[in-house]
């Protein structure tokens, strides 16, 4: 029996990157998991693809606009009968620095990265009450707590994101909903491997990503899904309102 036997997930941006990884875990560990994402195409190949490990299917939408968030909750409800646990892991990258960030990208970035939590959050939670609690993982970032460079909007997004959390979590724990933030630091998406892969100088690029963190290596996705299991699974069960730092010593650093 696994960690998250019986139990009922949402999983956004699961498409891809960390939150396939997560998705993936969550499926071995006996859950059923409901998958969205902006990328219709590419979430119906992975859910084809997880379909193999167990019950997994998948809500395209934008997390963005408070209907289709609505409609991501409500087919995880009404396909597998609950809604126990609430990943709220879509997001977008953000590198400009203030003079050159344009209202657009602001916009976008915050949209996506704080607004697209709180669709979610308010619509999962009146069905997590009624069926007396449940488990909230908000995907904050080593860049919520430590600034970098050329990076304001995304800097303040996840800096958004860790308060929104520390906020909800001390308002839903009366309901037995536990809310944790699980913070990666750097990590083998495809987005990072792209830049590898599209740089002038490959190996220079994945060394400099290698150095970023006092670990010398960047993350695999399942690396920091291991901390989502352990927020969702009842392992957790006296974190509220935490934040998990999966981040290779950057922010101890």
């Amino acid at each position: 029996m696994g960690k998250l036997s019986g139990r009922s997930a949402l999983v956004s941006g699961g498409a891809s990157g960390i939150g396939k990884a997560i998705a993936q875990l969550f499926l071995e560990e006996d859950a059923a998991v409901v998958i969205s994402d902006i990328n219709a195409g590419l979430l119906e190949e992975t859910v084809k693809e997880l379909s193999e490990l167990g019950s997994a299917s998948g809500v395209a939408g934008d997390v963005r606009l408070m209907a289709d968030a609505e409609r991501m909750v409500s087919e995880t409800v009404s396909r597998n009968g609950a809604i126990d646990v609430l990943v709220c892991n879509a997001g977008i990258p953000s590198v400009a620095p203030i003079e050159l960030l344009t209202e657009d990208e602001w916009d976008a970035v915050l949209a996506t990265n704080v607004k697209g939590m709180f669709t979610l959050v308010k619509n999962a939670v009146p069905h997590m009450i009624a069926q007396g609690g449940g488990k909230i993982v908000t995907l904050g970032s080593e860049m919520g707590v430590v600034a970098v460079p050329e990076s304001p909007a995304y800097n303040a997004s996840k800096g958004a994101v860790i308060m929104f959390t520390k906020s909800i979590a001390v308002d839903l724990i009366r309901h037995n909903i536990r809310v944790n933030s699980l913070c990666p630091g750097i990590t083998r998406t495809p987005l990072l491997q792209s830049e590898v892969d599209n740089s002038m100088d490959p190996e220079r690029t994945a060394a400099e990503q290698a150095s970023w963190a006092p670990i010398l290596r960047v993350a695999e996705p399942r690396e920091i899904a291991q901390g989502a299991l352990f927020l969702a699974s009842d392992d957790s069960s006296f974190a509220v309102g935490s934040c998990l730092f999966l981040d290779g010593g950057f922010t101890a650093r």
